[in-house]
């Protein structure tokens, strides 16, 4: 996947691997990614809220990991440990 930059309230992420995604609904999605942050030095893991709107992403409120996640984490560590 390419990395995309979104500019929001300031703060500049780049979504650099969207690691699983759950769908909400037609609009809405809930995305475990490794993302840089513009104010951070290093890559971070996140569950995050995204809104697709016409004009393109939103992004949303972070979320907390649930069992199925930490399972995913644990499963994919070695790929996931590549990308931090």
């Amino acid at each position: 996947m390419s990395a995309q930059t979104k500019k929001s309230d300031n703060f500049k992420v780049e979504s650099c691997t969207v690691l699983r995604t759950e769908r909400v609904d037609g609009k809405n999605r809930i995305d475990l990614r490794v993302v840089k942050w513009e104010r951070a030095k290093v890559p971070v893991l996140e569950k995050r809220r995204i809104w697709e709107k016409k004009e393109g992403e939103r992004q949303g409120r972070t979320v907390g990991l649930n069992a199925d996640d930490v399972r995913f984490v644990y499963e994919n560590y070695p790929d996931i440990i590549n990308l931090l």
